[in-house]
């Protein structure tokens, strides 16, 4: 059994409250040119970008970009503005964070510049396009292999916006060092099974993407 098919193995048993054994660490061999991540992993952020795309895309349609302003922020003689939806905010960060990889990405690959140094909704796309297309070369470089985790995180915290649950189960480690963490419903954080610590969704995302890269750098 490959190490990802372990991985997937492991991760559906724990889903189900069992708590197996941690798949072995597998032995890789590199090759220069070679992707610096496995077949696997570069199909999944494949996916990861193109759903971020749709995912982003979905959000932007349904909101408007502001939301109306406080009524204890009205001060006599002035008009309120609108501040901007934190849902924009996120779209705008994500979208300046993607080009500015992908500006780093043309430049390590000697690729030609953007033709625009705008970043909007198009850019977004385009970029998103432009490594999607190129992603085998991208991640052959040892300092773009950070679009993995990347774009799984950001892939998740847009599924998030757009209603999806998060898992019952998460292979995040609680500082306790065990694997026991499964979301509590009502308590709205994942509750570890060994020693009953409370740990936000986003921590424990970003617990998993620092395990994650550090098995790249």
């Amino acid at each position: 059994m490959e190490h990802a098919d372990a991985v997937d193995v492991w991760v559906a048993e724990g889903e189900k409250g069992e708590c197996p054994p941690e798949p072995d660490e597998p032995q890789l061999r590199w090759r220069p040119g070679d992707p610096r991540v496995c077949g696997r992993c570069r199909a999944t952020t494949r996916n990861a970008l193109l759903e971020i795309e749709a995912f982003a895309a979905k959000l932007a349609a349904e909101v408007d970009g502001f939301r109306p302003p406080s009524k204890w922020s009205r001060v006599s003689g002035s008009r309120p503005k609108p501040d901007v939806s934190p849902v924009s905010d996120l779209l705008e960060a994500m979208t300046g964070e993607l080009v500015d990889f992908e500006d780093r990405a043309r430049t390590i690959t000697f690729a030609p510049e953007r033709l625009t140094g705008a970043r909007s909704a198009v850019a977004r796309s385009r970029s998103i396009a432009w490594l999607v297309e190129r992603l085998d070369s991208v991640l052959a470089r040892e300092e773009l292999t950070g679009l993995v985790e990347w774009s799984l995180a950001h892939r998740m915290k847009l599924e998030r916006l757009v209603g999806d649950e998060p898992p019952d189960w998460t292979p995040a480690r609680c500082r306790c060092g065990e694997r026991s963490l499964r979301w509590d419903v009502q308590a709205g954080f994942y509750v570890c099974g060994a020693c009953e610590a409370h740990v936000s969704e986003a921590e424990a995302t970003g617990r998993v993407d620092d395990e994650a890269g550090a098995w790249t750098r």
